[in-house]
């Protein structure tokens, strides 16, 4: 499985990046919401791990492109800004939410969470 990881922060990326090595997946990384909506392929990745803040696009603005353009893509947002209302936006978007900082138990049950075929749709 292949994961598109988007972070601004170089360290997150490859924390995220590690992470998912750990789980048996690989990644490919971008630095903002235009590179990841200009390398995202939903025959590749499988699975969308993205911050919230960023610059230009938000990992809102990433997913709701993602969405408009009809993949059903699992999407994981992580982020240092847990305001109810993010988080709810959030979730009414279909993504699954994490606060930053992020352990590897949180991580990992996340994406089992987004990626089981009983989670409903994406």
């Amino acid at each position: 499985m292949k994961a598109l990881v988007i972070d601004d922060e170089p360290l997150i990326r490859e924390l995220f990046v590690d992470l998912l090595e750990i789980l048996g997946y690989e990644a490919d990384v971008a630095v903002d919401g235009y590179e990841a909506l200009a390398h995202f392929d939903p025959l590749v990745h499988e699975l969308v791990i993205t911050d919230f803040l960023m610059p230009g696009l938000t990992g809102l603005d990433v997913a709701e492109a993602i969405r408009a353009r009809g993949h059903t893509t699992p999407i994981v947002m992580i982020s240092g800004h847990a305001e109810p209302d993010l988080q709810q936006r959030a979730v009414q978007a279909g993504l699954r939410f994490l606060r930053k900082p992020v352990s590897l138990a949180q991580f990992e049950a996340a994406i089992a969470e987004v990626l089981e075929p009983s989670a409903g749709p994406r």
